[in-house]
């Protein structure tokens, strides 16, 4: 990661790392001092990074709009605090299977205006309490909770809440039923709703 020139680390704006498990926190200090206006990252799988990593790339690249951690297991909530604070332009996060993030993390995100599309996909600890973090996020145009098991349909009826919402999806959400289905029709008419 040290090996970018000057010109290539102002002119790069996008970074995906997918699945390069051998990448620490120690390779994320090089890679945000090497490429300052990155836009788009992606450490989809990079396992050995940590919530400390998470708060270098907040730090340092505050150009961000697109960031993709998911399958990385040793995130938590603290990751998501360094997020919400530090990357007020960041449009898309990805999380799916950070599968320690909870409730307290979807507070932090809650104050992120910019957030226009937000993947919880597999996010085994969330639940209804988290749930109603999002409903005051206008911005949201696209919202994944695929696979969490925790959510209710009580929990998920309040996402109508969310009138601009142009894509939700629930697939493998045990709360998710045909009755929430039909709900969503009449009160999220222009919404697209994946079963």
């Amino acid at each position: 990661m040290a090996y970018f020139t000057a010109k290539q680390g102002y002119t790069t704006h996008t970074l995906r790392l997918h699945s390069c498990w051998e990448i620490t926190n120690h390779g994320v200090v090089n890679m945000v001092h090497s490429l300052p206006n990155l836009t788009a990252l992606s450490l989809s799988g990079c396992s050995k990074i940590t919530d400390d990593g998470v708060e270098l790339v907040a730090e340092n690249l505050r150009k961000l709009r697109s960031l993709d951690l998911s399958w990385c297991p040793r995130i938590t909530d603290m990751a998501l605090e360094y997020i919400a604070c530090d990357l007020h332009k960041l449009e898309e996060l990805v999380l799916d299977r950070c599968v320690r993030i909870t409730d307290t993390g979807l507070g932090y995100l809650s104050t992120m205006s910019s957030l226009r599309s937000l993947y919880l996909r597999w996010c085994c600890q969330v639940q209804d309490f988290g749930l109603q973090h999002l409903f005051g996020m206008r911005s949201l145009r696209l919202l994944s909770l695929a696979g969490c098991p925790l959510l209710t349909t009580t929990g998920l009826s309040g996402l109508i809440q969310l009138q601009d919402l142009e894509e939700l999806e629930l697939t493998n959400c045990p709360g998710a039923t045909a009755e929430l289905f039909k709900y969503y029709s009449q009160h999220l008419p222009h919404c697209m709703v994946i079963e």
